[in-house]
C-alpha cells in the first residue's frame, strides 16, 4: 500500500487574504498545528497555529507573510521522505505537491503513522534487537551474514542512531534460537542495547554479580 493513496484533498485551503480572527476560528475547528496557505490558488506555505496568538484579530494574514513556513513533500517521494518531513517540521499536516510544484492535497500524520505501522518491519512477527558498534568497523553486510549464519532471517533493519563514533541499528529477526544470535554478535564486538529474556549472557552477569556480592559480604 502506497502513501500517495492517502492524500487528503478535502483539507480547507486558506487564502492569504483571510482575517486573523477567521483563521483562528478555522484552527479552532481543526486538530492541525499547521494549515496550507494559498495566494491566487497557488500554495505559498503553511501557517502555524501558535504564531497567531499575538496577532491583531482584525489584521489579515497577508501582512504577516514572514510567518509562513515553506515545507512540503512531492508525490514521487518515498514513505521515509514523508516521515522525515513530518519530524523535521514538527507538523501533523504535510502539504503534498506534484512534480510541477502544484498543490495536490495534504497528508495527515495519523494516516502516515498508520501506514508505517502496517509495514512488514512493524507488522511481521520477529524479535527486535538493538545493536551498537564502532562506526569505522560497522558493515550491514556483516550484520546480515552473522544472522544468516545462525539460520535466522533478517526481516527489517534501520539506523536508529548515528554518532561520529558509533552506529546504532535496530533489527527485526525471525529466529529459532535468539541466545546464539546475541552471543555471535558479541563475539564480533557488537554491544546489545536491547533486553531479552533468552539472553544467557545477562543471566551469567547477574549470577557473577550475586556471587561477588556474597563474597564481599563474608
Amino acid at each position: 500500500m502506497i502513501w500517495q493513496e492517502f492524500i487528503d484533498t478535502d483539507i480547507q485551503q486558506i487564502d492569504i487574504s483571510i482575517e486573523i480572527s477567521n483563521l483562528k476560528s478555522v484552527f479552532g475547528n481543526q486538530n492541525f498545528n499547521h494549515l496550507p496557505v494559498f495566494s491566487k490558488g497557488n500554495f505559498v506555505g503553511s501557517i502555524q497555529k501558535e504564531d497567531l496568538v499575538d496577532l491583531p484579530a482584525e489584521d489579515i494574514l497577508e501582512n504577516h507573510r514572514y510567518l509562513l513556513d515553506i515545507f512540503f513533500t512531492e508525490t514521487h517521494k518515498t514513505s521515509l521522505d514523508l516521515i522525515h518531513q513530518f519530524v523535521n517540521h514538527q507538523t501533523n499536516l504535510l502539504p503534498i505537491l506534484d512534480d510541477q510544484k502544484n498543490y495536490v492535497g495534504a497528508m495527515k500524520l495519523v494516516d502516515a503513522l498508520d501506514l508505517f505501522g502496517e509495514s512488514p518491519f512493524i507488522a511481521n512477527e520477529g524479535e527486535v534487537i538493538i545493536l551498537t558498534k564502532a562506526k569505522d568497523k560497522f558493515a550491514f553486510s556483516e550484520v546480515s551474514q552473522l544472522i544468516e549464519s545462525q539460520n535466522a532471517k533478517l526481516s527489517g533493519v534501520f539506523v536508529s542512531n548515528l554518532h561520529e563514533d558509533f552506529v546504532e541499528i535496530t533489527l527485526k529477526v525471525e529466529h529459532q534460537g535468539l541466545n546464539e544470535i546475541l552471543q555471535t554478535f558479541r563475539r564480533y564486538d557488537y554491544e546489545i542495547k536491547s533486553e531479552h529474556p533468552e539472553d544467557l549472557f545477562t543471566e551469567d552477569l547477574k549470577e557473577h554479580a550475586d556471587y561477588l556480592n556474597k563474597y564481599l559480604d563474608i
